[in-house]
């Protein structure tokens, strides 16, 4: 049986964001390189800050991939130790699980539309007479509407997982990009400004390819710098 996944770290610990951190400075180093070797011409030097430029892009998309890859496992996760969703069991046939489908959409759209006290009587109700569908709709509603209160005065009844009802709103609230998480995703994996000689580029490369004659070869980029020519005054014979 497969471990459950681990909970996330802070984003000051997380690997993906600390990740996504190093490619900024990565990239801010190799723009920097760039633009200080006198010997690259204006096009070398566009070029290879627009490549370092886009493997940051593509360094901090796969790091953020990989970071809501794992908050919805575990969210996953902790909405199998709840009654949370649907609930339809594992191995249950096509046909029982469309019936089940069916009745959980039925019972979420009624808790959905539902107020806080509605959905108290609802849940009361559900307990009652051992409506699982009504019981988990509820609680997903509550869930999505932020009712905590009512999930947990559930939980401390039913359950000894109350405690990780924060950390799977958090992870809820991030997944729809939203809440305190959102706020580090927004700061840690959002690309940095495209730099100036990635956007002139194309122009850069037009201007080259207008320059060059036909049959010629395009050099590396790099210039060597010709030592300057000074002339000295004529030399006076007495």
């Amino acid at each position: 049986m497969p471990l459950p996944p681990d909970p996330l770290p802070h984003p000051n610990e997380d690997p993906d964001n600390l990740a996504a951190r190093q490619s900024k400075a990565d990239f801010t180093a190799a723009a920097k390189a760039a633009r200080e070797n006198f010997r690259l011409s204006d096009l070398a030097k566009a070029e290879e800050i627009a490549a370092a430029y886009d493997t940051h892009v593509k360094e901090t998309a796969a790091a953020y991939e990989r970071l809501i890859a794992r908050r919805r496992a575990r969210a996953e996760y902790l909405e199998s130790l709840l009654p949370i969703g649907p609930g339809i069991p594992k191995g249950t046939s096509p046909a029982d699980a469309a019936v089940l489908m069916t009745a959980f959409r039925t019972a979420f759209a009624t808790a959905k539309e539902a107020s806080h006290e509605e959905r108290r009587g609802l849940l009361a109700e559900a307990e009652r007479f051992g409506d699982d569908a009504m019981r988990r709709a509820v609680l997903t509603a509550a869930l999505d509407q932020g009712q905590m209160d009512l999930i947990k005065s559930w939980t401390a009844l039913h359950s000894d997982k109350a405690d990780l009802l924060d950390e799977l709103r958090a992870l809820r609230e991030a997944l729809a990009n939203w809440g305190s998480l959102h706020l580090w995703d927004s700061q840690d994996f959002r690309p940095l400004q495209k730099p100036t000689e990635a956007v002139n580029l194309p122009m850069l490369q037009a201007n080259y390819e207008r320059s060059v004659l036909p049959g010629q070869s395009r050099p590396t980029g790099r210039t060597t710098r010709r030592p300057a020519v000074v002339e000295l005054p004529p030399v006076r014979r007495d």
